[in-house]
């Protein structure tokens, strides 16, 4: 089974996300960007979901995501914005600051699952 890593400050937000993926895919939480870049360099993953707003005082979803992408073995790995920003400009920031892809919040069960799939599908 594929493993999806979710990073998400809201315990709600990350609940309903497990729930919508758990029968496809192992799903693991972490709520900043420190505990992303720690985790990853513990377990490996198939494709990263990331909040963008990720608390105060912390990096956020962008700025971890970059780190991510430095990384060697992450490099390919592919990383989708799941945000609350949801204007139409935003889509087209996140994809030029780097992120393979973009949903707003809230997000449906099945949008959320082809959208991973569209990414892991050549590697299965």
């Amino acid at each position: 089974m594929k493993k999806i890593l979710y990073v998400e400050d809201d315990s709600i937000n990350a609940f309903v996300v497990e729930k919508l993926l758990k029968r496809d895919f192992h799903v693991s939480h972490v709520i900043d960007g420190e505990s992303c870049l720690e985790r990853i360099q513990q377990e490996s993953f198939d494709c990263i979901l990331m909040d963008i707003n990720l608390g105060k005082g912390k990096m956020d979803g962008v700025e971890a995501m970059k780190k991510i992408k430095e990384l060697h073995h992450y490099s390919g790995i592919p990383i989708i914005a799941v945000t609350s920003y949801a204007m139409p400009e935003d889509e087209d920031r996140f994809l030029k600051d780097g992120f393979d892809s973009y949903l707003s919040k809230p997000v449906e069960r099945k949008t959320l699952i082809q959208n991973i799939e569209r990414f892991l599908k050549p590697h299965v």
